[in-house]
């Protein structure tokens, strides 16, 4: 296929040099302004590329030869210890090494997380920093007038350092020729002990060593200068990598710190051929970044190390990131470039930026996508959005549909939702983007690939369970709750709901009673329920008698279907820990399928008055109370007409929530009873249920879950299953069993310590790929929690995927990134499934494929997302979607690495 006109200009640029040549020439005159004086090629706001490899601790024993530390470990624990595994690709130190896909990072975050006096970053002994590989561009004017060029690089451990490909110098490591893994030179004792030979105290990142032993802390770290040659240098964009080695650990104190870690590079130089990297960043510019890599605004003021370096790991699966806040100058244009199956969506970013601030932006495809032999994908299949910082996350993360008017740095998304009829092969376009009077253009090429994915509410394998707040929908917009206002700004809620193909919808029934001011927190309550004080379903009183009024809610499936389909979950929330008189209690040693409780709180239900319109709070029995089935079971009843008029199975009626506390055996007995066909919706450990290692009641129920169903605690079946799991990344294996045998409940993982508010946009993308599953998060509760609902609980740090707009919730690139990784899933299940029906020979390379993933991503020996972040996820993307449409039998000539510009 033949690119564009426009498009082919571009590529020549790339191909050519000296383009980059003529556009940093007109900083000349920047340069010459600063003479004699030295200034900063690379100072302390250039962004790193950066690659970072884990693996268990180097030792030099008391022979003087490397060996692993042994000191935690017995033999067989030492013999399950990761290599060092997911070293760099080779070649990275080339001038022409694609870097596009390592994440960049400030200086003062690496100094911060992986600095100081030696980093902790280790999963209980398991892991250590490794090697630190780092990359960024200078600019140069003219090498011929350079002079006094000079690297200053302040470390712990080692470093080698190479210039668009040529190593210039080295400090702290050993002559000759250099393997992956050579060490750094070894450290003196005096950086491990005091002068009594005891080790040193540790210090956290962040923290200072005591004034008496900080000259012997200094002792880790090291400092050396490299003279840059001239005749390495190339007028334009240079490439300046920094390959960072740790120094073997020595005597008994080898787990103390880690022996690796950056603290400052700065490259300065003299003369009138050497550019300023302050006075390059000082104008308009575009660039093209990965879809993984976040981009600031404004950066946090504070470290995002939360609670220290152990809990920010633990919580958020590695290093934070803080983001790019004003992008390299220096760095090549690049084209937009995703992969994207039939029916599919895709997205790319490039990023707009002027430190003096941007205005008259806009952004449009210059006509439609132009693919093999003619076939196009329409220019209106491409929304263009302006990612916007908040006050939550730290990052642009608000897809908003018009630019802001005080941005600086601007993120412009572009999301491609290819039709399924769409060829398969490379499309091309332009984007066009203008700020502050001058006009941009960048090539965007998609590659569709030939898979035809179903749609969102007809994924078969995933599961996701998204948790959606009118009430937070009302207060924000200030309208009277199911308002005809309300409901028409409650409606894209549900449309991104439908979008990720979301699997449940959460009917508040009772009036769930929550800590309020003044008010202790209820007994029972473990703080682990959504805050719900807007019942979907409300009462009429008729001459004494309360009646249902189900009008709220078929008003509300009929739009949740309109978007989504029949949810597999419809779940009532009629129970309340204060409210009953018996609870169960199911965690870890605790097993109790009925106690009595004194119920602090009474049953609350809405009562409205049609005439006046008004809503009065009304006590209604609990479920052991006299008078409780004449008002329940008709309710109950009435739901199963309402779900099964529509057409829907009456299976998928859930009753909730219970927890760690729930209803007990009593309970549970008297509403199967009322309602055969409603199982329950349960929040929990599940430590204490029949097929955890702490049950020790009868066996029965483990023929149950061998037929995928789910007895909990007090014989209450389970529709729901929501709990705290981690998951470390399904593989073909995994897959495989998830398809063999399926469930016949909703198995919904809260993921809960696998995401933070700081962790960056790609852990979204990766947390369908955990378990196939997730769920618990919260979809638009934007207001503060002492204001209205709240999602952020022990189980769950999401309030909100969504962001408000004029009109109601727009997208967050978080939730973007989820429904693009709901769709990874998908296709990796998909692959599972049709290779199933292959030889067992043939079906190794697919596995192979799958199995690349989980070791990026999974934290059990390594807590640290660096082996993902700098991972082509692009690249492999490509691949399983190829594999699916091979699988599926349509071809196609295009390939991923080898796109219309090269």
């Amino acid at each position: 296929m033949n690119p564009t006109n426009t498009t082919r200009a571009y590529l020549r640029q790339l191909r050519n040099p000296a383009t980059i040549v003529t556009l940093v020439l007109a900083l000349v005159a920047h340069a010459a302004a600063y003479g004699a004086d030295p200034v900063s090629l690379v100072d302390e706001t250039t962004p790193w590329r950066v690659h970072l490899t884990a693996g268990p601790n180097l030792v030099r024993n008391d022979d003087g030869e490397f060996e692993f530390s042994r000191t935690r470990h017995s033999p067989e624990e030492f013999r399950r210890l990761p290599r060092d595994r997911r070293l760099p690709p080779a070649g990275w130190t080339d001038e022409d090494f694609d870097d596009f896909h390592w994440p960049q990072y400030q200086p003062e975050e690496l100094d911060d997380f992986i600095g100081g006096y030696g980093s902790w970053l280790m999963d209980g002994g398991h892991v250590w920093l490794t090697t630190l590989s780092l990359r960024t561009r200078f600019g140069i004017a003219d090498p011929s007038r350079v002079e006094d060029l000079k690297l200053t690089v302040t470390c712990l451990g080692g470093a080698v350092v190479y210039v668009n490909g040529v190593e210039v110098g080295r400090g702290y490591m050993p002559d000759g020729e250099l393997h992956p893994v050579t060490p750094a030179d070894d450290y003196p004792s005096e950086a491990y002990v005091d002068e009594y030979d005891e080790a040193l105290p540790r210090v956290d990142i962040g923290e200072q060593p005591e004034e008496e032993w900080k000259d012997r802390y200094e002792k880790r770290i090291r400092t050396f200068t490299v003279d840059i040659p001239s005749d390495v240098l190339r007028e334009g964009s240079n490439v300046l990598a920094v390959d960072l080695r740790r120094a073997p650990a020595t005597g008994p104190f080898d787990e103390q710190w880690d022996h690796v870690g950056f603290r400052e590079i700065k490259l300065t130089g003299r003369g009138d051929g050497v550019i300023a990297y302050n006075s390059a960043v000082g104008e308009t510019r575009i660039t093209t970044l990965p879809a993984q890599q976040q981009v600031a605004q404004t950066l946090p003021d504070q470290s995002l190390i939360q609670r220290g370096w152990f809990w920010t790991m633990y919580w958020a699966r590695g290093m934070p990131v803080q983001g790019v806040s004003v992008p390299n100058p220096f760095d090549p244009p690049r084209p937009v470039r995703m992969p994207t199956p039939r029916n599919g969506t895709g997205s790319g970013q490039v990023v707009i930026s002027d430190p003096e601030g941007l205005s008259e932006i806009s952004a449009e495809l210059a006509g439609d996508l132009t693919g093999p032999d003619g076939a196009r994908i329409p220019s209106g299949a491409v929304d263009i959005r302006y990612a916007v910082q908040r006050d939550e996350p730290h990052y642009a993360d608000a897809l908003m549909p018009n630019p802001p008017d005080d941005a600086s740095v601007l993120p412009v998304w572009l999301l491609v939702d290819v039709p399924s009829d769409a060829a398969p092969g490379w499309y091309t376009a332009d984007l066009n983007v203008a700020a502050n009077g001058q006009d941009f253009r960048v090539p965007v090429e998609v590659l569709v690939t030939g898979f035809e994915m179903p749609g969102p509410r007809d994924f078969q394998h995933t599961s996701v369970v998204l948790t959606q707040s009118p009430k937070s929908v009302a207060l924000y917009y200030d309208v009277e709750p199911w308002s005809e206002e309300h409901w028409r700004l409650l409606e894209p809620s549900l449309e991104l709901l439908g979008q990720l193909g979301n699997d449940a919808v959460t009917v508040p029934v009772i009036l769930s009673n929550f800590p309020v001011a003044g008010r202790p927190h209820p007994p029972g309550r473990s703080g682990n329920q959504l805050r719900w004080r807007q019942p979907m379903v409300q009462w009429v009183d008729n001459d004494g008698n309360l009646e249902p009024d189900f009008s709220i809610l078929e008003r509300f499936l009929d739009m949740y279907e309109k978007h989504a389909g029949m949810p597999q979950a419809l779940s009532l929330w009629v129970w309340d820990p204060p409210s009953s008189p018996e609870l169960a209690r199911a965690y870890e040693g605790q097993q109790e399928a009925g106690f009595e409780h004194d119920a602090s709180e009474p049953v609350l239900v809405e009562v409205l008055d049609p005439e006046t319109g008004e809503i009065e709070h009304r006590e209604v029995p609990a479920f052991l109370d006299d008078g409780a089935e004449d008002f329940w079971k008709p309710f109950f009843d009435d739901v199963r007409d309402l779900v099964t008029d529509r057409g829907w199975d009456e299976e998928i009626i859930m009753l909730g929530l219970g927890s760690d506390i729930r209803p007990g055996k009593e309970t549970g007995e008297l509403l199967r009873e009322w309602a055969p066909y409603a199982r329950w919706d349960i929040l929990s450990h599940f430590s204490g249920d029949p097929g955890s290692h702490h049950y020790d009641g009868n066996d029965y129920t483990r023929e149950q879950l061998e037929k995928g169903r789910l007895i909990a605690l007090g014989d209450l079946e389970v529709g729901v299953k929501r709990w705290p799991h981690t998951g470390s990344g399904l593989g073909a294996d995994g897959i495989e069993e998830m398809l063999e045998s399926p469930l016949e409940y909703l198995k919904v993982p809260t993921i809960r310590w696998r995401h933070q508010r700081w962790s960056p946009p790609h852990l979204f993308r990766t947390i369908p790929q955990l378990t196939g599953r997730f769920g618990h998060m919260g979809l638009d509760f934007w207001m503060p929690s002492d204001e209205g609902p709240s999602t952020r609980t022990f189980f769950s740090h999401i309030n909100a995927l969504t962001a408000p707009g004029p009109d109601g919730a727009e997208p967050t690139l978080r939730l973007r990134m989820l429904r693009e990784g709901v769709q990874d899933m998908e296709l990796r299940m998909a692959i599972v499934r049709m290779y199933m029906d292959l030889p067992e020979d043939e079906r190794q390379p697919y596995r192979d494929l799958l199995d690349d993933l989980p070791d990026y991503i999974n934290w059990s020996r390594a807590y640290m997302s660096q082996h993902e972040l700098s991972y082509d996820y692009q690249d492999y993307i490509a691949r399983i979607q190829q594999a699916a449409a091979e699988l599926a039998g349509v071809e196609s000539d295009a390939e991923w690495d080898q796109p219309p510009s090269k």
